[in-house]
């Protein structure tokens, strides 16, 4: 279960997500896809479905969480013999951090995108469970001074309020 608090508002950039907040989406997600999957026989179109869909989201949800606390593989290989890659400049690291917030705020915006579709459903988060604009607080203040400079509206849809 999540350890996050489920009657706060949810993250507004990517660097504020947690594995807590991820894991309530998996933990609403996974129960009903993984019922509708057994409510089938597994060789129909909708056992089928209902099966590729919760590997989808637990190999999201993972995925996710892999990317939040910055796991690495349980083994790898490194042979004898290879020197090490060279050590990253400052540029680099911050385009790798640059990616993999992004990469955070596209995955992220996927599960909510699939989760939305139980929207109705008791339990489902709107004020928590919503898309990403941004990666992080300078991103949109980067993406508010090129609005400004270009005399241009803001093309950000707001959050729903919380009755969505």
């Amino acid at each position: 279960m999540s350890d996050a608090d489920p009657t706060g508002d949810g993250p507004r950039y990517a660097d504020e997500l947690t594995t807590g907040i991820v894991w309530e989406i998996g933990d609403f997600l996974l129960p009903r896809l993984e019922r509708a999957a057994r409510t089938h026989p597994s060789d129909s179109e909708e056992g089928i479905t209902a099966s590729a869909l919760a590997e989808s989201v637990e190999a999201l949800v993972l995925t996710l969480e892999w990317a939040i606390t910055g796991g690495t593989p349980a083994r790898a290989r490194v042979p004898i013999g290879i020197p090490p890659p060279p050590k990253p400049t400052e540029e680099e690291r911050r385009v790798r951090a640059e990616r993999r917030l992004e990469r955070l705020r596209e995955d992220w915006n996927h599960l909510c995108a699939l989760a939305g579709h139980w929207r109705s459903a008791p339990g489902f988060q709107c004020s928590r469970w919503r898309k990403l604009d941004f990666r992080d607080a300078a991103h949109e203040r980067w993406y508010q001074q090129q609005l400004s400079y270009r005399h241009l509206p803001s093309r950000v849809i707001r959050p729903l309020p919380p009755s969505c």
